[in-house]
């Protein structure tokens, strides 16, 4: 039972991370239909599903993160192709997790020795906060932020994906920050 809290630490430490990445990742379509909340917990589900497939323990956080990362894309395009078969059966609906999520654990314990409601509301109104600040940034901004924060480029990949120099984005980069930092208040 230690290992899966251990386990649960571990994946819990880049809840943040993840979360910013998927806002990164899913356009105003597919966040009007699905809750990043779900997409979220699609992906510990999935990581959780083949825990042989986890980075060691021994792991640093950036390996563990890495290996997140590659499950939250398959995640989203799952998410997005379920949403254009929807949209091709001419329904404009939300989403069902059935239609998108892949993973079920059997045996589960839904039991959560983990914080209370009150630190949970205060995490998620912190949350919902920061998801706010990250929405208010323009989509330059937002880019350059999910690049090189959240998938790890360094200044010339994020320079050769946006069609910029390197000395831009990193004008453009430290400019994003400051405007994040302005919109947290």
């Amino acid at each position: 039972m230690s290992e899966q809290r251990e386990l649960g630490q571990r994946l819990g430490s880049l809840d943040t991370r993840l979360r910013l990445l998927l806002l990164h990742l899913t356009g105003s379509a597919i966040r009007a239909r699905v809750e990043i909340e779900d997409l979220l917990q699609e992906v510990y589900l999935r990581a959780l599903a083949n825990p042989e497939q986890l980075p060691a323990e021994s792991a640093n956080e950036q390996e563990l993160f890495r290996y997140l990362r590659a499950i939250a894309r398959h995640t989203v395009v799952d998410v997005a192709r379920a949403a254009r078969a929807i949209k091709r059966d001419g329904r404009e609906q939300p989403l069902g997790r059935p239609s998108w999520s892949r993973t079920s654990l059997p045996g589960l314990d839904p039991r959560d020795p983990g914080p209370g409601p009150h630190t949970r509301v205060e995490g998620l109104e912190a949350q919902a906060h920061l998801d706010r600040a990250f929405d208010s940034l323009s989509p330059e901004h937002r880019r350059v932020l999910g690049l090189r924060k959240f998938e790890g480029l360094s200044a010339r990949e994020t320079a050769d994906r946006m069609g910029r120099s390197e000395k831009a984005v990193h004008s453009v980069f430290r400019r994003a920050l400051e405007a994040w930092d302005s919109a947290m208040g």
